[in-house]
């Protein structure tokens, strides 16, 4: 009965992330067992059972599914563990499941494009063996936001190398990436480095998306245009030109 629940309760949020985020916001929070009712005190539990899964999201597509881990005495076929995904101002958003007799139990976090983006964390509600041996469980902290896009193009005339970079963000509503305003950065490499360093930095991009920077410098090195992280993308550094 606890076992069922507890996939119930994964389930249900699990779902529901699936929707738009105007029911998602209105969604219940799982009815939980006595048993379960948080995670096992020291004493009882027979270790921890820690959930692995990336902690920086990227949404670029209109789903993207993550394979979680569980490390420790509950990364067993018989084990049910639950964790769920909790929204600082929305509450829970999402849920991953690990229990092999369940369709939804493969311990994968689906994230629609729809997702709710910020810093989220992920708590437990319950590890069980087969046998009933429970097992205390982490909170893993994660941040989910946009992917973003950066492209690099140059040209050479003599010893002046003039570069353009575009920045990019993924949109939700199209499914595709559109050129915006963002701030950004021009890095240069010497040939034979691994090192990158700021040739300009503290740009903006025009309303196009786009920016260019012409200077005087007749040896030959790499090239690229980096995106600051913003509340709602990632950073990013573009493909390499060479001039």
């Amino acid at each position: 009965m606890i076992r069922r629940t507890l996939t119930a309760a994964v389930a249900v949020v699990g779902l529901a992330a699936l929707a738009p985020l105007s029911a998602s916001a209105a969604r219940p929070g799982p009815v939980m067992p006595p048993s379960l009712k948080g995670p096992a005190s020291k004493a009882e539990a027979a270790g921890p059972c820690t959930l692995s899964l990336p902690t920086r999201v990227a949404i670029g597509k209109p789903v993207i599914t993550l394979n979680g881990k569980r490390i420790g005495g509950c990364n067993v076929r018989d084990n049910t563990s639950g964790w769920l995904l909790d929204h600082p101002s929305i509450g829970d958003v999402n849920g991953i499941l690990f229990d092999a007799t369940d369709p939804l139990g493969k311990g994968q976090w689906s994230v629609p494009d729809n997702h709710p983006i910020g810093n989220q964390t992920w708590y437990g509600i319950g590890s069980i063996n087969g046998d009933g041996t429970e097992f205390t469980q982490n909170n893993l902290p994660v941040t989910v936001k946009l992917a973003a896009g950066a492209w690099i193009s140059s040209s050479r005339t003599a010893d002046v190398v003039t570069l353009k970079g575009t920045s990019l963000l993924y949109s939700v509503t199209t499914n595709s990436y559109f050129k915006r305003s963002a701030a950004g950065v021009f890095q240069f490499r010497e040939k034979g480095s691994t090192v990158w360093q700021t040739l300009k930095g503290g740009l903006w991009t025009n309303s196009k998306g786009e920016v260019s920077l012409s200077y005087r410098y007749s040896k030959v090195r790499d090239y690229r245009f980096a995106l600051y992280s913003t509340p709602i993308s990632w950073d990013l550094g573009s493909a390499v030109t060479t001039r």
